[in-house]
């Protein structure tokens, strides 16, 4: 598998959000207070998300990173003291082999990348995939966004991070999911290690609200309602 990259900003002018009118309220804040909620990765539908497979150039250099790990976890222990544990980390890595090692530092890993968020987002109004199981099956929503910065592509390609290159440390892998996923098109923005799962936007950002064409009248009421409570105006339109 390969190694995640550097990211492809995204130049396109809109971006979209496709929702269900089975949780109609979550499109409330959107409208009436420019506010968006970014889930971790464990509330989304991937259950591959941000938990890339691990790999490693070879077992000297897997013992090489558990060591550095280990010293930057003991900065009390003097160097005969590192010495020696460094002797019980090989001896353990080579008795264990490597993919129970690195099966242990994914389950270390893994809890550490809950503390990103992702908005995921996508390309165009018309996928007929996103209406379907997203916006249940025409029923729902879709927003259109002018483009938030900084936005960026998701590729689509099996990758495996290699724990023992520093280079890989930076999350590029957030970048990527399964091409199982591709007809998703997806764009995405995330923050970091924020408590507050909130993120506010410009109101002039939002540019345009899109009805299913089999949504409920009384669905449809309601959201007329909260457009003509806000302060800015929103054109609203049906899908054809």
């Amino acid at each position: 598998m390969a190694q995640p990259t550097e990211p492809r900003k995204y130049n396109g002018r809109f971006v979209y959000k496709y929702g269900s009118s089975e949780h109609l309220e979550w499109l409330k804040p959107i409208i009436l207070e420019n506010r968006l909620y970014f889930p971790t990765p464990r509330q989304l539908n991937d259950p591959a998300e941000a938990r890339p497979p691990l790999t490693a150039a070879s077992m000297n250099a897997l013992i090489g990173t558990l060591g550095q790990l280990s010293a930057e976890a003991k900065p009390y222990l003097i160097n005969k003291g590192l010495a020696r544990h460094a002797k019980i980390l090989d001896f353990n890595a080579r008795r264990f082999g490597t993919d129970l090692v690195l099966d242990r530092m994914a389950q270390s890993l893994y809890p550490l990348l809950e503390t990103f968020h992702i908005y995921s987002l996508s390309k165009r109004p018309d996928n007929q995939h996103l209406w379907e199981r997203y916006a249940g099956k025409h029923t729902g929503y879709c927003l259109e966004f002018l483009t938030f910065q900084p936005a960026f592509e998701v590729r689509y390609s099996d990758i495996a991070l290699d724990i023992t290159n520093p280079a890989q440390f930076r999350p590029f892998f957030l970048f990527y999911k399964a091409s199982s996923w591709s007809r998703e098109e997806e764009i995405r923005m995330i923050t970091h290690r924020s408590p507050d799962a909130t993120v506010f936007f410009d109101p002039r950002l939002l540019a345009r609200l899109i009805l299913g064409r089999d949504m409920a009248p009384a669905n449809e009421e309601t959201i007329r309602a909260w457009v003509g409570e806000r302060n800015l105006p929103l054109t609203i339109v049906k899908e054809t």
